[in-house]
Order: C-alpha cells, then structure tokens, then sequence
C-alpha cells in the first residue's frame, strides 16, 4: 500500500483540526442562545428583581431605574424593599430623599434627609452624598456641618467639599464661621493653594497662633502664593521674620538643599545637565555642583532665587566660583535681574573653561519700582557648531550686601 504523501497528512490534519472548531463553536452557540433569551426577556428580569433580598443590590437597581430610565415607581419599590430588609442602609434612605426631591416633594425629601442625619452621626461613609443632598435641598444646617466633618476627618474627600465651602461662602468670616475654627489650617492651605490670596492673608494671624514651625508646608506655599500673585509686600516680612532673617540671599552656603519654593533657591536639571551639593574639596563648606554632559545645546537658567530688597538702593552680590572642563564659546555666568519690575540684567563676565575657587563681585541697583530681584545661573545658547556645554561648575558662599542708596543726598562739611 502506497504511503501517503507527507504534504497531504499536513491537509488532513488542519481540516481536522477546523472541523472540531467549527463543532465546539456550534455548541457553544447553541449554549449561549437561549442564556441570552433569557437575560433579554423582561420576565426574566422582573423575576430577578423580585427574588433580590441585597440592600446593596436593590438600592443600585433602584438608581440605574431612577438616574438612567426614569422608571420612579419602580425605583422607590426597591428602596423601600431594601430598607424592609435593612432598615438602617443610608443609600436606601438617600435614595427615596433624591427621589422626593426630583418630584418636587420638598419637604417629604428634607424629613428623610434629617432622619438619615441622625442615623450616621459620627460615620465617614456616605457623608459627601448626604452633604450634596443637603445642599439640592438648601439645607444650610446639615450642610456646613458635613462639610465641617468631611474636611476635618476624610481626607480623600477634603477637596470637595472645600471647593463646595469656598463656592457657597466666598467671604472668609463667613467661610470660618460655617465650617468651624478647627479647620482654619485646611482653609488656610486651600486658599493658598488655589491663588485666594485675600483669604490666606485673613487667616494668616490664626496660623501664626498656631506656630509657623507647626505648619511650614502650609506657610512656604502661603508665600509662594503671594509671591506668584505679585504681593512682595505681604511675603517678604513673612520670610524674613520666620524663615530667613540673617541674611539678604537665602541659603547661599549651600547648607542645605534647595527648597524650591517661596524665596528659597529653585533648581531643576534639563536635559544635558545635572546638579548636587557637595563638600567645597578645601574644606571650607559645601558647595553647588552643576554638571554638563556634553549632549545639549543648553539655553540655561535653572538655578535662581528670589530676593526681596529694598527699592532706590544699590548692592553687591558676591561669591566664589570654580570650572572645570567647561566648553564652547558661551560658558555660564551669574545674573541679577528684577524680578516682576522693569530692571535691567547685570551680568558677570562668562566663567573661564578652568579656574580655581575664584572670587566673584556683582554690583546692581534696584530701581525705585522695584522690590526683587532674580538671582541666577545662566548659560546662553551657542550659534557654533561645537555647541554642546561639558565640563563642571561650582558655586559657593553668595550674598547680596547693601552698599548705598542711589539718590544718597551728599553730604555737606560744617564751615
């Protein structure tokens, strides 16, 4: 008997192989019609409403007839079999208060909503959906106290119903006076954060009872804050009586790390670049190291503070700077700029490719507009073609002295 031929087994195989699936898809078919059928019938549907004992899932039917399908008779047939079974589930109760609501029976909504208040006093849970039905329903009672609650003890839900305070009381004694003395630090910050300026600075001599030191987070976003919002006036005397009294410049030993905030150093490496703060390698403190890898043409200005000073006065920034290795025709320099005024950049002289720890001197003048400047390091992009920034640079031991005033009246000798 003649063997059959290899390419011809390889056929009858694959068609074998088609054929079982074409039968398992037949079967499976044939299983899943009538499941179908049966989860499409409205009958079947109804039969499984009726057998459903779960709160939980007779009040989510409840919502998806109410919300979706407008279906109100129905849905208040399954709240009310939720609460025969539980007679304590807030949803259900929420949802025939939502429901009355909707239908204009007001006052029906309002009871419901004062009986599910006393049931859930002291719970976290459904606190924002009783709130939110407190305020469709014009509540002022039981909606400043739920948000009182949400915004001391939920935190997950504290930005909403801050949102909601700040919306419905927009005046800050009225806003403190609704949600209550203990949340003055949540308010504070709130404000702060989302550019309320006028409402932060009604509340900064609470936070100042508290103690600064309690709250510093808080407080560094106050004054960036006022800071972004061009209100030098208001944030300097802060920095300067909490944060940084000493001294003109803030942190110029490098002490510690920048805090990117406020009137504190802001530092951030691009692409091509990097930076650390590192011993001075002679012993004499610590130092800033930037770093630049040779791969980037790099328009630089990362590494810069804000510094309040007194306008009509001239000063002199002063540090001490080492390189290493720097290349192309435009190196890093330091700049002194007025920062939100219209002064003039003052410049240093562009870093050599080495040197050691050299000294540094800058002298400025702050107009009489002014009341800051913008200290930082620049790096101008090169229109060579070898203008890809390598090497190191080191910064250590800035200040800003004043010097003198710029219209000093001169002074006339006793004949």
């Amino acid at each position: 008997m003649a063997a059959v031929p290899l390419h011809s087994r390889h056929r009858l195989l694959r068609l074998g192989a088609f054929l079982a699936l074409l039968a398992l898809a037949a079967v499976q078919l044939r299983i899943a019609l009538p499941e179908q059928a049966e989860y499409s019938d409205a009958g079947a549907a109804a039969a499984m409403l009726d057998a459903l004992r779960s709160p939980f899932l007779l009040t989510w039917h409840g919502k998806q007839l109410h919300q979706l399908q407008g279906q109100t008779e129905a849905a208040e047939g399954l709240y009310r079999r939720a609460l025969v079974h539980n007679p304590l589930y807030l949803p259900a109760w929420l949802g025939l208060a939502e429901l009355d609501n909707d239908r204009g029976r007001t006052a029906e909504a309002t009871a419901i909503l004062r009986h599910v208040d006393s049931l859930a006093a002291g719970i976290n849970r459904w606190r924002w959906d009783k709130a939110l039905l407190a305020y469709q329903l014009g509540d002022s009672d039981i909606l400043s106290q739920d948000l009182a609650w949400i915004i001391a003890e939920i935190p997950a839900q504290r930005d909403n119903a801050l949102k909601l305070a700040f919306g419905l009381w927009p005046e800050p004694a009225a806003l403190l006076a609704q949600v209550g003395q203990a949340n003055v630090v949540h308010l504070f910050s709130h404000a702060a954060r989302t550019g309320r300026t006028e409402a932060a600075l009604a509340w900064w001599p609470e936070i100042e009872q508290l103690g600064v030191d309690n709250h510093r987070p808080e407080v560094l976003a106050f004054l960036t804050s006022l800071i972004n919002h061009e209100r030098l006036t208001d944030a300097a005397p802060i920095w300067r009586r909490y944060f940084n009294g000493a001294t003109l410049l803030t942190n110029g030993d490098f002490a510690r790390e920048p805090g990117n905030t406020a009137f504190d150093w802001r530092i951030s490496a691009p692409k091509g670049s990097s930076w650390r703060i590192e011993a001075a390698g002679d012993g004499k403190g610590q130092a800033m190291r930037l770093h630049f890898s040779g791969t980037n043409n790099l328009g630089f200005r990362h590494l810069s503070q804000i510094v309040p000073l007194e306008s009509g006065h001239r000063y002199r920034l002063t540090a001490q700077v080492k390189s290493e290795g720097l290349t192309t025709d435009q190196r890093p320099y330091l700049e002194v700029a007025g920062f939100q005024c219209p002064m003039a950049p003052v410049r240093s002289e562009i870093v050599a490719v080495s040197q050691p720890w050299t000294d540094l001197t800058l002298p400025f003048e702050v107009p009489p507009d002014c009341r800051a400047v913008q200290v930082r390091v620049r790096r101008d992009r090169s229109n060579h073609l070898d203008n890809l920034i390598a090497g190191d640079l080191w910064l250590r031991q800035l200040t800003i002295t004043k010097t003198g005033e710029i219209h000093a009246t001169p002074v006339v000798e006793a004949q």
